[in-house]
């Protein structure tokens, strides 16, 4: 009981303390605002007696020391611009005038919001600890009476939620009377308001959770209303309260759950949550109230997909289509949906229209992904096809939403993609009017429709480039995608029906570019006319003339770019070109291509070759473009894979396989990879931007084919092993095993020099290591045959055979450095010389006797004298006296 008249007493200690600094601060309020009126009589008098062009700066510099020295809040006269900018909504505004280019000195929207927030805080942080302090009084009141059993849980209970009544109406009496401010700005109401909102949030928890008093239901509508209420009060007290309101009434499910998982009621509570939510952020006119709305609308949505049954999937679409038209719709375009605009946009504007993008994904995505490992009925496809519809009529209403065309077009896709890993079946093919049923009458059907879209609003708005653009490839796509769904033994059924499709559809699109339009038009329509007519000619051949048919239309857009000088992003070029190559590098290791032909040729003999000159002459048409480097980045990459694959098909009967290669297949792709590691590096020099790209690419390549030829020199070494190179001299395997990697290795020498100058004495020995194997190997396969294994001995003449060698490369060496004045090629050939002498007295003459030993001693002498002579020679004619 003590502590009890305790508690009471300090209460009535805050409320005294409160109420005396409330009566001091309104006496000191009415004596500033007296001497503020005091202080403008004088500058108003003073004005009259100065110039017109003087008195405004004067005045203003009066009136902010003023303000200053009495401590009063200056209002400028921009103050109202900002408070507009701040309650303008997060959707995108209409377009109808256009946008004021922002001055340099402002700050940002968000800059904007966070200083005003903060000099609020600044201005009305005792406020706010007061109305937190009450909060937390309320709670910690109710706490003590349970613990303390004073009185009985309903009295508690009671008392409670009349203190948190009586703050929200002392909210409300002081908003209405005016006393404190006016406007959003009425902190004071909403502390109090906050404090008897959270309080009885708090009480009805209690109630619910710890003394049983309510039902699930109940206590689910009871919070609910609390903080819906919350959210409406914000509409006079202002955004902070909004933000407790919109917060509390998503967090309800979270603290009641009635445990029946009945979605329904769930997306329901949501959709009326959201909807008064959204009635406030317009109202109150915050951003970051919409952005609350989002995450707490989409959080639930995505929550919904946990509780989705066979019975309620219509319900989650109906959910997401109707969420489409409340979030991003009905903020755009109003609620009668009858605000239009059909200004075209270029697509760099297209792609910036936030959050309307992200919003669209948010609630499509999932539904379309939940479509796809879902079992496809009746239901989804309904789903998929108000999707498409949705998208649609919103385009028509809004150009800002353009790019949405391709959104329908993905979801045609997946629908069909969808609908045949469903209706799969071994007997679907016995009626040959299966094209028109299942996933293959739906594809065509999409197609159709989308393409007469597409040309009929496109003749209507010629600027708007989206819709040729889906009246050109709508039906490109979804026969494509149909084209890669059908077994190859039902295709010769569908052929014709789909290439009289495309060949209409190419014919149409051919006259329209005929007429006059515009230069995006015609070229859009031209490339799509091609793409139809390649794909009807593709399904002809086998798997890779779909390769083939996309290499020929980058080379088909290259043309028409170049003919009619269309400046078209490259984005479109490269994306085509980056999907082309993937297909191509991961072809030779799909089982599908093992033994594919094309026209009686391995495929690789006839695409690579094929894609790399079709590349090249793309490039041609983008004369010093960035793209005509990118173009050609894709041929050479297409040359890698023709070398890398082609000779180890030719070798051993199969591509590459790097975990089990044999001796041979390392051989040629360390030639293979060093040469195109070479070629990367000799190409970074005219790549521009992409040089960095180059140059890694080339001493990735480089770095593979040192590790094989590593590994060749210690595993699979000939000198080593007994392995076969072959019968001729020079022209065998040790050709490429050693000498053809010198050169190579020269030259990346020379190629590495600007990079890294470090590294080049380290390649060059590597090449001289190189070099000194394959002259050795040659000499001894002459002697021995094709198997060089050093345990098999050496003969006399082999012995002496290298020691001649040796001794003429090193006087030649020698004589070339002197040629060209360097003096490591000298240095390096007189290393040679002095090794073959040592080589010679050790070895050669170490079991000769007689006439033989003196007569070799004799021709050494003669040998290094005229070296000597020929050296001394050299050097005067290069120093002349």
């Amino acid at each position: 009981m003590d502590d009890l008249v305790g508690l009471a007493v300090i209460v009535i200690l805050v409320v005294v303390a409160g109420a005396i600094c409330g009566l001091i601060a309104l006496v000191q309020l009415n004596g500033l605002k007296q001497e503020v009126a005091v202080l403008r009589a004088k500058i108003t008098h003073l004005q009259t007696h100065k110039s017109i062009s003087q008195s405004e700066p004067q005045s203003e510099a009066s009136t902010v020391q003023a303000a200053l020295s009495r401590s009063e809040p200056i209002t400028h006269k921009a103050q109202p611009n900002l408070t507009s900018q701040n309650a303008l909504p997060p959707v995108i505004n209409q377009p109808s005038a256009p946008p004021k280019k922002a001055k340099p000195a402002e700050a940002s929207a968000i800059e904007l919001l966070f200083n005003k927030l903060r000099a609020g805080f600044e201005e009305n942080w005792m406020t706010w600890i007061g109305a937190v302090a009450l909060a937390f009084g309320g709670i910690f009141l109710a706490k003590y009476s349970l613990e303390a059993g004073l009185l009985s849980p309903v009295m508690r209970l009671s008392l409670g939620g009349l203190f948190g009544l009586g703050l929200i109406a002392a909210a409300a009496y002081l908003h209405h009377k005016r006393i404190i401010f006016e406007g959003f700005n009425n902190y004071i109401p909403a502390a109090l308001a906050s404090g008897g909102f959270i309080t009885c949030f708090a009480l009805t928890l209690l109630a619910y959770s710890s003394y049983d008093m309510l039902s699930p239901t109940v206590a689910f509508f009871a919070l609910a209303i609390i903080a819906i209420s919350a959210s409406a009060m914000a509409l006079r007290l202002g955004p902070l309260l909004a933000v407790l309101g919109i917060i509390g009434a998503y967090s309800v499910p979270i603290w009641v759950s009635t445990g029946s998982g009945n979605l329904f009621a769930l997306l329901m509570y949501i959709g009326f949550v959201s909807l008064s939510a959204a009635l406030v952020a317009h109202k109150v006119q915050r951003a970051w109230l919409w952005y609350l709305l989002w995450a707490g609308h989409i959080g639930w949505y995505l929550v919904g997909f946990t509780l989705l049954k066979v019975n309620t999937v219509w319900l989650m679409g109906a959910f997401a289509l109707l969420s489409i038209i409340g979030l991003i719709a009905i903020p755009r375009l109003g609620l009668k949906l009858n605000v239009r605009e059909h200004r075209p946009h270029s697509l760099k504007r297209l792609l910036k229209v936030l959050p309307d993008h992200l919003l669209l994904l948010a609630f499509i995505a999932p539904l379309i992904f939940t479509m796809l490992i879902s079992h496809f009925d009746m239901q989804w496809q309904t789903i998929g096809v108000l999707s498409i519809v949705l998208v649609l009529f919103l385009v028509l209403k809004n150009s800002r939403w353009d790019i949405w065309q391709g959104v329908a077009l993905v979801i045609s896709t997946l629908l069909v993609i969808g609908a045949e890993r469903t209706h799969l079946s071994p007997n679907l093919f016995d009626d040959a009017l299966f094209i028109f049923k299942n996933e293959y009458g739906l594809g065509l059907l999409l197609g159709l429709l989308l393409t007469a879209f597409g040309l009929y609003y496109g003749k209507k708005q010629i600027k708007r480039l989206a819709f040729h653009i889906t009246g050109a490839f709508s039906a490109f796509v979804m026969i494509a995608t149909l084209y890669t769904l059908i077994p190859n033994s039902a295709l010769s059924t569908a052929y014709p029906l789909w290439a009289v499709v495309l060949c209409i559809v190419a014919a149409i699109l051919i006259k329209c570019a005929q007429h006059n339009t515009t230069l995006f038009q015609r070229f859009t329509y031209w490339v799509g006319a091609n793409a139809n007519i390649t794909l009807a000619i593709t399904m002809l051949l086998s798997d890779s003339g779909l390769t083939i048919a996309l290499a020929v239309q980058v080379l088909v857009i290259s043309v028409l770019i170049k003919r009619y000088s269309v400046p078209m992003p490259h984005w479109p070029i490269k994306a085509l070109v980056a999907a082309l190559l993937l297909r191509l590098t991961l072809a030779p290791w799909t089982p599908s291509y093992d033994a594919l032909t094309v026209f009686g040729l391995h495929w690789s003999i006839v695409v690579y070759p094929l894609c790399i000159a079709l590349f090249f002459a793309a490039a041609r048409c983008f004369k010093a473009s960035q793209l005509k480097v990118w173009v050609e980045g894709a041929a050479l990459h297409c040359l890698a894979l023709f070398i890398t694959t082609e000779t180890s098909y030719q070798l051993v009967g199969h591509y590459p396989q790097f975990d089990s290669l044999n001796f041979y297949e390392q051989i040629l792709l360390t030639c293979n990879w060093l040469a195109l590691g070479c070629v990367y590096l000799h190409r970074a020099k005219l790549a521009g931007t992409l040089a960095k790209l180059y140059q890694v690419a080339g001493f990735a390549l480089a770095g593979l084919a040192g590790l094989f030829a590593i590994k060749t020199l210690l595993e699979d070494n000939p000198l080593f092993e007994s392995l076969y190179i072959g019968e001729l001299p020079i022209f065998n395997w040790l050709l490429l095993l050693w000498l053809v990697p010198a050169g190579l290795t020269l030259w990346l020498a020379k190629l590495v020099k600007p990079i890294n100058a470090k590294a080049t004495p380290f390649i060059l020995a590597v090449a001289g290591g190189f070099i000194l194997l394959a002259i050795n190997s040659f000499i001894r396969q002459y002697w021995q045959g094709p198997y060089i294994y050093l345990s098999k001995g050496a003969s006399n003449a082999e012995l002496y055979s290298y020691s001649v060698i040796w001794l003429v490369m090193g006087a030649g060496t020698v004589i070339f450095g002197h040629l060209k004045n360097q003096l490591l090629i000298q240095k390096i050939g007189l290393g040679l010389l002095a090794a073959v002498i040592v080589k010679v007295f050790l070895i050669d003459m170490a079991n000769l006797t007689g006439l033989l030993k003196a007569l070799s001693f004799i021709g050494l002498g003669l040998s290094l004298v005229g070296l000597s002579w020929l050296f001394q020679k050299l050097r005067s004619r290069a120093n002349p006296i």
